[in-house]
């Protein structure tokens, strides 16, 4: 059959020989593709028998199914004949649809003023089809005010890009063009307000309008007259493409468990006196604004710090997790004891660590888990060790002090002013990460294998080879023996450090997957992918059981997980920002305040701050809670167009943030001068 594009196509001849064929009208042949490709056989063989038998017609039965494009083409061409091929005149029908709904009441009007904007979009991409220069620009010239005296204000740089089309081959190259030909917008009206819109439409015979209702637009109804909470508006973000939102309308109707492990080392750690007293005055706050009690575990003898956490359900432990080293344990036990607890008013001291005389090489940095050392990978296949601890006499002690004279815990370690060189990558070194117990470190590479470093004796231990591309990232589990890699090769992998292939591959994003990051309770795997998409996997089925799309326009370039597992941040190569409620799956807030890519992102240890960084030589602070209530207050997202603030550096791209065990944050960089 001939190419086809947003279900508008030249099929005079294919209709024919499909009638010819078969034995049946169009109408009919229709009827029978229709329920052919349902899986309808009962009802399509009385229909094929009724044909038979009233009209004296032997039907063929249909040998292949139609694809949905076409089929839906030959729908519209019997149904709407004017709006396909393009008889009708757009400029006169949409500004009829202007003024009819200009002059609807103000609850209906602005119901359906939000469907002007993407049925603008779609006359001017059937212009574009149609090859109809000159209306398409008599089109934009007639009705472009139109959008904005509508409220559409914010589109005029879309507006502009649009502008620009002249030919169908332009759509590939217009962002804002291709985002909604290659989609169907989304937008829930009343259903009131859709009958007043079909029955104008049909009155006026304006088939061309009609056509990109139903086709064009993924309408979702709700039964009254219009309510203002749901008067949710329109955009280039909710043009997500239907095979996205058909998976997504499936993964997200999946259950959760989003508590955290029984074991977690926060719920070992008793509240001090003061931070019980300032708790309990906090609880006592709320509960006089709120005019009830007080909060249920207030009346517990001793409260530990999983209180800070928000998060009181546990989750039951369905894959094999290694215990805590008791080392390890009573170390992390007594960062716990001495961590600071975050808020608006009491923001975190930042160390900032610049590597100096680069070349412009760094391509990735990572801060150890014995929070002292960090480690930064170069696009020359190298990775370097180096300490932020100051030399002083001790050191020079342990300088002079052989090998075996070394306790093992300084043996993990860097040497203040040393740097210690790792080899054996072939291609740039992408991403690094360590394990908690302090003893192995992970690199990925353009090579597109995976290295497990010895920290102790700074050696390859071993290479994880499964990915067809580079790996664009690694990530290792919360809790041994468990880690996660990204690729070019549009999935992510989980592994075991004791196995050399892969337990799981997960698959289902439509391009490469550029970064992930691990759930607290470490039974679910975040991954953002070039597709503008993020997705939440259960590590035991392999299963996506979250898709969160449609408040991203770039490809995602960091992504990150609260502590208290309820929310995941996603940072685009656009500088946006935004906040996921995963239980629900939808978007809480979206944070504007960046220049450029998003690199990083990092929670910190009770989830009340979100720290970023990236391209333009920023840090930034932003609060997660307060974007959560008002969302929470409001019935919907919310903008928050500025961080609690920002910390500009001088020519330093921030590769890294991190929020150490106590709550100070770290800052990596490369200075590029």
């Amino acid at each position: 059959r001939t190419e086809e594009r947003g279900g508008c196509v030249a099929g005079a001849t294919i209709m024919t020989t499909l009638k010819n064929d078969s034995g049946a009208s169009d109408l009919d042949w229709v009827v029978i593709q229709y329920l052919h490709k349902n899986s309808c056989f009962d009802a399509e063989k009385s229909f094929l028998k009724h044909l038979a038998t009233k009209q004296g017609v032997d039907v063929i039965p249909p040998k292949q199914v139609l694809q949905d494009d076409y089929l839906k083409y030959m729908v519209m061409t019997k149904l709407f004949p004017e709006s396909v091929d393009g008889q009708r005149d757009y400029t006169a029908s949409f500004q009829e649809l202007y003024s009819f709904v200009a002059g609807l009441i103000d609850v209906y009007r602005e119901d359906l003023q939000r469907l002007l904007y993407p049925i603008f979009i779609y006359c001017l991409l059937d212009l574009v089809h149609l090859q109809k220069t000159e209306e398409f620009r008599r089109f934009f010239d007639a009705n472009c005010s139109f959008i904005q005296e509508a409220g559409f204000e914010g589109r005029l740089v879309e507006l502009e890009q649009l502008k620009k089309l002249r030919s169908e081959q332009d759509i590939d190259h217009n962002p804002v063009a291709k985002q909604f030909w290659n989609s169907r917008a989304s937008v829930r009206i009343s259903e009131q307000s859709f009958d007043l819109l079909t029955r104008f439409l049909h009155d006026h015979r304006h088939y061309n309008i009609l056509r990109i209702l139903h086709d064009r637009l993924s309408v979702q109804l709700y039964a009254g007259i219009p309510v203002k909470s749901k008067l949710e508006p329109i955009s280039i973000e909710d043009a997500i493409p239907v095979n996205i939102q058909n998976e997504a309308a499936e993964a997200n109707a999946e259950v959760l468990q989003l508590g955290l492990l029984p074991d977690t080392l926060e719920d070992k750690v008793v509240l001090s006196a003061e931070e019980e007293s300032a708790e309990k005055e906090r609880e006592k706050k709320e509960a006089k604004e709120g005019g009830g009690g007080g909060s249920s575990t207030s009346k517990k003898t001793k409260r530990t710090k999983m209180i800070f956490l928000d998060n009181e359900k546990r989750a039951k432990k369905t894959i094999p997790l290694l215990s805590w080293p008791s080392e390890i344990e009573e170390k992390v036990t007594k960062d716990i004891a001495n961590r600071e607890r975050l808020t608006c008013d009491n923001l975190p001291s930042i160390c900032c660590a610049t590597f100096l005389n680069t070349h412009r090489m760094m391509t990735t940095c990572h801060m150890l888990s014995n929070e002292v050392d960090i480690a930064a990978g170069f696009s020359d296949s190298t990775i370097q060790l180096r300490s932020l601890r100051q030399k002083g006499p001790a050191e020079e002690m342990d300088a002079m002090l052989e090998d075996d004279e070394v306790d093992a815990e300084e043996r993990h370690r860097v040497r203040p002013g040393e740097a210690i060189e790792l080899l054996g990558h072939s291609g740039p070194v992408t991403s690094l990460s360590s394990t908690l117990d302090e003893k192995v470190m992970l690199s990925g590479s353009g090579d597109a294998t995976v290295r497990l470093w010895s920290l102790e004796l700074k050696r390859c231990l071993c290479v994880f080879k499964s990915h067809s591309g580079p790996v664009w990232d690694v990530a290792c589990c919360p809790r041994n023996p468990y880690f996660a890699t990204a690729g070019w090769d549009c999935t992510a992998r989980v592994w075991s450090t004791e196995h050399e292939r892969p337990l799981r591959l997960l698959a289902g994003h439509m391009a490469s997957v550029d970064c992930l990051a691990w759930h607290p309770n470490a039974h679910y795997l975040a991954t953002g992918s070039s597709d503008c998409t993020i997705r939440l996997w259960d590590v035991q089925t392999g299963k996506a059981v979250r898709v969160l799309a449609g408040a991203h326009k770039h490809k995602i370039s960091s992504v990150a997980v609260s502590p208290n597992g309820k929310v995941a941040a996603s940072g685009a190569m656009d500088g946006s920002i935004t906040l996921w409620d995963l239980d629900s799956a939808k978007a809480m807030a979206t944070l504007a305040g960046h220049q450029g890519p998003v690199w990083t992102l990092d929670f910190d240890r009770y989830g009340a701050l979100l720290a970023s960084g990236g391209a333009d030589a920023t840090v930034g602070l932003w609060d997660g809670n307060g974007a959560a209530a008002l969302q929470a207050a409001q019935g919907g997202p919310c903008l928050a167009a500025n961080p609690l603030r920002q910390y500009e550096t001088k020519d330093t791209p921030v590769y890294n943030v991190h929020f150490s065990r106590t709550n100070l944050l770290f800052a990596m960089t490369e200075f590029t001068s």
